[in-house]
């Protein structure tokens, strides 16, 4: 009998905690403070079977472009292009003012956010799922509800040299009334 092999299914490391109860992805109440950005920036379809290859690719272009002695941290800004659509607008950036003249590099400056800040190892092209799940889960048990941003969410690398290490995921939340105080 033939049995043919499965590749190994990717796995999801995050802490977890406990809320009255509920058991869920440990998070922070942060803020994301605004900062400079340059890198490489395009445009992903959710719905296309393409889009992981075309993020890895599109982030190698901007690794490619910089000086091997750029270090640091870097962002992958993940921006929703239309309501309701799986079209999102994606930038792959250091925190350095760098200058690269062709189509599609770009310097923004983001933003100050009030963010939920969780931390995972593993592909979020992957864990893509184990997100949503674990967001919603989030909002529903802390009773916080997701901003209106532009900004869908926000994944930091500590080291730009590193992308398979841990990084942190921002998601931009609405600053309830308890949460300035």
């Amino acid at each position: 009998m033939n049995i043919t092999q499965t590749p190994i299914p990717s796995v999801v490391k995050r802490p977890i905690k406990n809320i009255n109860g509920d058991i869920v992805t440990d998070f922070t109440l942060t803020e994301f403070d605004s900062i400079r950005v340059s890198g490489i920036a395009f445009e992903v379809d959710l719905a296309t079977d393409d889009y992981k290859t075309k993020i890895r690719s599109q982030s190698l272009k901007l690794l490619n472009e910089i000086d091997e002695t750029v270090n640091g941290s870097c962002f992958v800004i993940y921006s929703n292009c239309e309501p309701n659509s799986t079209r999102f607008k994606v930038l792959f950036g250091i925190p350095f003012d760098i200058q690269i003249n062709r189509p599609f590099y770009f310097t923004l400056d983001v933003p100050r956010l009030f963010c939920a800040k969780f931390m995972y190892s593993g592909d979020l092209l992957d864990i893509g799922d184990v997100l949503k799940t674990d967001y919603a889960r989030f909002l529903k048990i802390s009773r916080q509800e997701a901003d209106d941003s532009h900004i869908e969410l926000i994944q930091f690398f500590d080291d730009i040299h590193n992308l398979d290490s841990d990084y942190h995921i921002y998601a931009p939340i609405k600053r309830l009334p308890i949460d300035s105080v």
